[in-house]
């Protein structure tokens, strides 16, 4: 068994367990160790874990589990939470620089309220992707800002009564059109700069809180089908808004940055059983700790 410290935050509600790995001293497997720490109920509980670790050409390293052990690309929200996290540790200033799922990011971290990330250029946008779902056809966006989401626009209905969960699944496990299957958002334009959305999240296998890379790639989507412009105010299913700045020239983003909250919400230690893949009990029979 081994103990391991860690830091639960959320970034809009999206939440996470941090893991100090700076040295690669967790030897661990690493998904078995995600599904573990993050089961509601029987563990910290959270959508993913991060693990800061050393990184080559930056500050450090984000490395993302999801809640279900699978890699889950870049996630935006824990981006911010890590860059934070870093901070408050002394691994880097509050201008800071990561490596995340293979590209260089850059962080501003002003307060809990407020830290920026600063997104390269997306690897794809679709404006028009076709979608069958049920013998109905839904004219997505696609974007990939270092992760795959699907933007649905309309045909769901009103999207605070749409069944996301049934309506996702059935797109996310398409694996003739997303082989590696996707996140999905659903999209509502409010007034003025202002969009509704919510996400399901590949990996998670569930709605989410918040979405920080869905947040970036339905904020481009508002800006190709709506002609929104930057900075455009996300409202999350946790009623917490996250701010998308961009640069649009036609149908080419740039200088993306995403603005939101990123919290510490409790430090701890576990107890971990790496043989069989438990958070065991930190009390022994007489009441006292074991660690």
């Amino acid at each position: 068994m081994i103990e391991i410290n860690f830091t639960k935050m959320n970034g809009a509600g999206n939440d996470f367990v941090v893991i100090d790995n700076y040295h690669h001293t967790l030897n661990v497997d690493l998904p078995a160790l995600a599904q573990a720490v993050c089961a509601r109920g029987f563990g910290i509980g959270a959508d993913g874990i991060l693990l800061l670790q050393k990184g080559d050409r930056a500050d450090f390293e984000m490395y993302y589990l999801n809640s279900d052990g699978s890699e889950g690309g870049m996630c935006g929200n824990g981006g911010r939470c890590i860059a934070r996290f870093a901070v408050l540790n002394g691994i880097c200033k509050p201008r800071t620089n990561f490596i995340a799922h293979g590209c260089d990011y850059s962080a501003e971290v002003i307060d809990a309220d407020k830290v920026k990330l600063h997104f390269p250029v997306p690897e794809e946008i679709t404006p028009s992707k076709k979608i069958p779902v049920d013998g109905k056809l839904f004219d997505a966006v696609y974007v990939h800002p270092n992760t795959d989401h699907t933007v649905l626009i309309e045909g769901f209905g009103r999207i605070d009564a749409a069944d996301l969960t049934t309506l996702a699944r059935k797109i996310r496990y398409n694996f003739d059109i997303f082989p590696r299957g996707t996140n999905v958002d659903l999209i509502e334009k409010k007034d003025g700069s202002k969009i509704r959305m919510r996400t399901y999240e590949r990996g998670v296998e569930n709605e989410t809180l918040a979405c920080g890379t869905g947040a970036v790639a339905s904020a481009i989507a508002a800006s190709v089908r709506y002609d929104m412009q930057s900075p455009i105010e996300i409202i999350t299913t946790s009623k917490e808004i996250l701010t998308v700045h961009f640069e649009r020239n036609k149908e080419k983003f740039s200088n993306i940055v995403l603005e939101g909250s990123a919290r510490v919400v409790f430090q701890g230690k576990i107890l971990y059983d790496e043989k069989n893949n438990k958070i065991m009990d930190l009390m022994d029979g007489a009441g006292h700790y074991k660690m």
